[in-house]
């Protein structure tokens, strides 16, 4: 109850600072479908999805806000075609974990792919790490066999945000990156 709580005071807080925010919203629904739809695509490959590469592009190229609404709205519309249950709200939580550590790292991931790569390596972890919370309560003193078991599931995640980063890059930034001039 108190994490469900969290979260709404989280989503309260993001739409209301989305709201201050300059990035078009047409590009952001474009983003969201292209997101829910490679989630969906991917579906019969445990843990390998495009989604997360997106929404890390999205926090590099449009900042946090952009990234967040996201990571908010992608696990409640893919959920309606995949399932939904209390894990959505711990997939919203890993995927601003994981927005929040590109935001941080920025400056570096926008001048080395490598590093972009690696990120997306480490993400796959993370978000797997904050998911697999939400079933803590429910496992108990067997958490850590949780987060070993998962490991083969995370790495795949990782790896596949590694490769779309790279394949994904230029077209997303050719794409919705638009300059003025």
């Amino acid at each position: 109850m108190v994490t469900f709580l969290v979260g709404a005071v989280m989503a309260y807080g993001l739409m209301s600072r989305f709201e201050r925010t300059t990035t078009p919203i047409s590009v952001l629904t474009q983003l969201l479908a292209v997101a829910v739809i490679g989630r969906w695509l991917f579906v019969a490959i445990p843990n390998v999805q495009p989604t997360t590469a997106v929404i890390m592009l999205t926090a590099l190229y449009f900042g946090w806000t952009s990234a967040a609404m996201l990571a908010l709205f992608v696990p409640i519309l893919s959920g309606l075609l995949l399932g939904i249950g209390p894990f959505v709200l711990y997939q919203f939580l890993g995927w601003v974990v994981v927005v929040s550590l590109v935001t941080l790292c920025k400056p570096m991931l926008l001048r080395s792919s490598l590093l972009l790569g690696l990120m997306g390596l480490v993400s796959g972890f993370l978000f797997g790490w904050t998911t697999n919370i939400a079933y803590a309560e429910v496992i108990g003193n067997d958490f850590i066999n949780l987060l070993v078991l998962s490991l083969p599931f995370d790495l795949a995640h990782g790896v596949s945000n590694l490769f779309f980063l790279l394949v994904l890059r230029e077209v997303f930034v050719r794409i919705f990156v638009r300059t003025e001039g």
